[in-house]
């Protein structure tokens, strides 16, 4: 066997490995996937025929789950706003005090950001009960690793000379904070947290389904109880909500950015 061999064998194994598992997924769709209602086409169109048209006389019937879904969005990203700015602070390796904090910031942000927001709902449901509140904190915490993540790394790749003119003229750590960092940042920040407010629109639209209220509550309810139709109107109303958020953060986003 030549020198040559095992390299290629070495540099193809990923690659049969990542195939073998393609191969191994894709069989255990198929084998749990139910073709006999896909064989039948009729049968999954008179099944969605059953959601059409949506009953839009039960929209204004939904104006407070509405409104529970906004205020989670809102105040989940105000949490976020505020709990954000020391885990940057924490996490960012050029301005952490050492190496200490920065495995502890770092720990926050990937424990936020590896747990789904519908665990998160279900902890904060049985913590603090049902309602909007287990939904606003369930967004809060999802949302602080995302958003110091980002932040986090533009502080890592901000111009140092500020900072370095800073220090060399006598100047201490909070100082240099707020003159050199935090201006190079705050449209990133501001423009993290818009997004952010627009993912929470939408994630608060679902995290209802476990109990934290708002539209995806009522939906859950109407899909437990066969309201196809009513369930429909909920889509519609959030196909709207998500629509607008989407229009005014890229309109806001490009005005600071």
């Amino acid at each position: 066997m030549t020198q040559g061999q095992p390299r290629l064998g070495a540099a193809l194994a990923p690659y049969l490995i990542v195939g073998a598992g393609l191969v191994l997924s894709v069989g255990y769709i198929f084998s749990v996937t139910d073709w006999a209602r896909l064989a039948s086409p009729e049968l999954a169109l008179s099944n969605l025929k059953r959601f059409f048209p949506p009953n839009l006389g039960e929209i204004p019937g939904l104006f407070w789950p509405t409104v529970d879904t906004l205020l989670m969005a809102l105040f989940s990203t105000l949490i976020i706003a505020v709990v954000v700015p020391p885990i940057v602070w924490l996490s960012a390796a050029n301005i952490s005090p050492n190496r200490l904090t920065v495995l502890l910031g770092r720990g926050i942000v990937i424990g936020s950001r590896s747990i789904h927001e519908l665990v998160w709902g279900l902890l904060f449901v049985i913590a603090v009960g049902l309602g909007p509140l287990a939904g606003i904190l369930a967004l809060g915490v999802r949302g602080i690793g995302f958003v110091a993540k980002i932040v986090a790394e533009e502080v890592e790749d901000i111009d140092r000379k500020p900072i370095e003119a800073l220090r060399a003229a006598g100047a201490g750590p909070l100082k240099v904070l707020i003159l050199a960092v935090i201006p190079q940042i705050m449209p990133v920040y501001v423009g993290t947290l818009i997004f952010q407010f627009e993912l929470d629109l939408r994630r608060a639209a679902v995290i209802g389904v476990v109990g934290a209220g708002g539209l995806g509550l009522a939906f859950h309810q109407s899909m437990i109880q066969y309201k196809w139709a009513d369930a429909m109107a909920i889509v519609v109303i959030l196909v709207v909500l998500v629509s607008i958020g989407e229009v005014v953060s890229r309109q806001l986003r490009k005005r600071i950015i």
